[in-house]
Parts: C-alpha cells; structure tokens; sequence
C-alpha cells in the first residue's frame, strides 16, 4: 500500500479508486457525460490498455477520444530519461492516459490523484491490470502529502487550473502552492515536471482561440477577467519559480503542443554554425512540418511552418513555443541527466502509432559514432527546401525577411 493512501486513511471502491472516507470537495471538470460514457465503453471492452493501443486508437473519431485514447499523448514522457525513478505522483491524472504510461515505467509505483470522480473511475479502468498504479479521488487541497517521499511529481495540463482549486487566492498565489507542495513531497533530488500552454504561443498569436476559454487573444491580453484559468509566458513562469524556491529549472519545449507531441526541443538548443548543418538541417526541416491546432474551431496558417523556421533561426522558439515542459529540481545535474538531449522527434501518428525515437542528445554532439543516428535523422525528415534561403544573413534580417514575405513584400 503506498504511503499517500495510508496517511489519508483513503479507502477503495468497488470502481477500485481511492477516497476519503468523509466527502471531499471534488473539482468537478469534464468532457461532458456523452463523451465519458463513450470511453467508459470503450475501456470496459477493451483486451489492450496498454499507452500504445492500437485497438484503443480504432475508437478515436473526435478531439476528445483522441486525447484520451492516442498514443501520441505519452511522448512527453517517452522523450525523458526517467531511469532511477521509482516512486511517482500524478496530480491530475484525468482519465488515465498518462497514468497508463507511467504504470508501464518499469519497477514504479504510481499514485495518481484526480478531483472529478467520474473521471477517476474512468483511470483506474484505464490502469486496472496494473496493480502499481493507484487512482485516488480527492481536491489536493484536501490531501496530505509524505514529505521527501516522491521523485517525480506530474501536473500535465493542471496548473493553469490551479485557481480554480482554491478559490480564495490569486492565480499566482495558487500556482505558487502547488509547486510548493509538490517540492514538499519531492526528495531531494526529485523532479516536478509541468505540461502547459505557453500564453503566448505563436498559434494564439496567428488568432487560434485560447484553448481554455475558446476566445481570441484573450491569453495575449493576459486573462482580463479571469475565472481561475491561466496560463503564463516563459518570463511570468521563471518569476514564479524563483518565488517557490526551485534552485533549477528546464524548459522543454512539444510540437505542436503538450497534447499531441511529435518533437520536443531542448531548452539549450540553438542555431548551429554552417559546418554543423546537418542537425540544423534536421530539426529546421521538422519545425517546418508543424501546424498549430485550435482544439476549440477549424484553424489554420498556410505559412506558418516557415513562422517556426523564422523564430528558430532567431533563436525566439522559447517565447513562442505553442506549450512548456518545465522541469524543476534543486539538482541541476539531475535535470541534465533526465533531458540530456537537444530534440527527439517521434513519428506522427497517422503513418503509425507505434512510436520510434529519432535523437540527437548532447554526448552524440562528442562521438565520433554519432554520424550514422543524426545522418539517420535527417533522411527521415528529408530534403530541406529552397525557402530556408530566406534565413541566411544575421538573425534578425532572417526573421524579417520570413516575415516580408508572408506579407507578400520583397525584403529590402
């Protein structure tokens, strides 16, 4: 039995998630009861739970069964090192996705928390042949957490919420506590890892809806009126972790968003010089390839995969990636070792769900047995075209003239 189970007194229903024995104050939020009755269904009847179903992946037919059932989810995970991890906590695990995948991890034991019963249920259904995955029910308001217990915590889509959990703070105030209490259970060396909407990702800036209020710009305006939903920009993030304490962080960075990950870029990475162009090559061309997705409307940006080229050739992809994966540690080591890689790019999933790496990591950069995986890399993504001509010259003539030309202007 795990400690958060036995320090809470929680008990197991028949539906064999955990709970209080007093009711809690649940945070109710869900895809609407058609939608859960539907993956009710589907993960009742289904033979394979596993993160890579392809049986699961039959049923996908619209945003949220595809959310919940693609195993395009769990690339966050898969690009990190997560070796030594063993004890994990999940808050927020939502219909069982992510938890799935961690349960695969292995030697783990997994302790997801999620406020909404019914979509807790619908996780342990999820994880119901993993007996080291345990789904608890509870507003993390409500739980007591071991302390120097875990060495990794998760929020994956649940900080901008963090409001909403505890409606008598500010925004910041709340998000700051749930960092807080997650660096309270981490040990020493454990991580807190954040999936987030970046406010000011390029897809909000092209006039994608927010993908919370299903609004225009109305991240860009920074939340006018609030209902304890936000995001923030990579600045306001590196402010509130300064006030939590956290002596390191790293940001990585998903494409086209923490959702629905196909290549996730490395904080450090950067434009490479000229007798380094074959991993220049490889990641322009992959950013290149990406379109935003509005997951509330039809949208769309005919330009926008030569936008990505632009800003990486800017060197900006930080301030407008579309999402963040943030890690924080007091071990800087720590989070070199579990993201020790400049960009993994995983196949997309409408040519196959069963996921294969590419990599490029920052020790391949020093050996000399590397050619063979980058050259690799860049066949799969091929031929870079004659539009990266724009970027040549000084990085911001580059970005400009990307710009000019979307414009319908010639660059002067």
């Amino acid at each position: 039995m795990s400690a958060l189970i036995e320090l809470n007194d929680f008990v197991q229903a028949d539906n064999g998630v955990f709970h209080a024995r007093l009711a809690s104050n649940e945070f109710a939020y869900s895809d609407g009861a058609k939608s859960e009755h539907e993956l009710d269904n589907i993960l009742r009847n289904a033979k394979d739970l596993s993160s890579s179903s392809l049986e699961l992946q039959s049923h996908i037919h619209d945003w949220p069964s595809e959310y919940h059932l693609s195993s395009t989810r769990a690339n966050l995970l898969r690009a990190l090192n997560l070796n030594g991890v063993s004890r994990i906590l999940e808050l927020g695990c939502g219909c069982g996705s992510i938890s799935r995948y961690l349960g695969e991890l292995p030697g783990v034991q997994v302790d997801s928390i999620e406020g909404s019963p019914s979509r807790a249920a619908l996780a342990a259904l999820r994880c119901r042949d993993q007996s080291n995955v345990m789904i608890s029910t509870a507003n993390f308001n409500d739980v007591q957490l071991p302390e120097d217990y875990y060495d990794l915590v998760l929020f994956v889509g649940v900080t901008e919420y963090a409001g909403r959990f505890s409606a008598d703070q500010s925004d910041q105030a709340a998000l700051q506590n749930l960092l807080l209490m997650a660096k309270t259970a981490c040990k020493h060396d454990g991580v807190t890892l954040v999936a987030i909407e970046n406010r000011l990702g390029l897809k909000y800036m092209l006039g994608a809806n927010e993908d919370h209020y299903a609004q225009q710009f109305v991240g860009l305006d920074n939340y006018p009126e609030s209902t304890g939903i936000r995001t923030y920009s990579k600045g306001e993030w590196l402010q509130q972790i300064k006030l939590t304490g956290f002596t390191a962080a790293r940001f990585l960075y998903p494409f086209p968003d923490y959702k629905i990950p196909t290549l996730i870029v490395s904080d450090g990475v950067s434009v490479r010089e000229e007798n380094d162009h074959v991993l220049n090559a490889g990641l322009v061309k992959a950013l290149a390839q990406f379109h935003s997705r509005d997951y509330n409307s039809n949208f769309s940006c005919q330009n926008e995969g030569r936008l990505w080229q632009g800003l990486y050739q800017a060197n900006t992809i930080d301030q407008h990636a579309n999402s963040f994966l943030i890690l924080l540690c007091d071990s800087l080591g720590r989070l070199e070792s579990i993201s020790d890689f400049e960009f993994k790019a995983f196949q997309a999933p409408n040519f196959d769900y069963h996921q294969s790496d590419r990599s490029v990591t920052k020790s391949d950069k020093n050996n000399n047995n590397s050619d063979a995986e980058i050259v690799d890399l860049k066949n799969q993504l091929t031929t870079v075209s004659n539009e990266l001509a724009l970027v040549k010259g000084s990085r911001g003539w580059r970005l400009l003239n990307v710009f000019r030309r979307l414009l319908g202007n010639k660059a002067q």
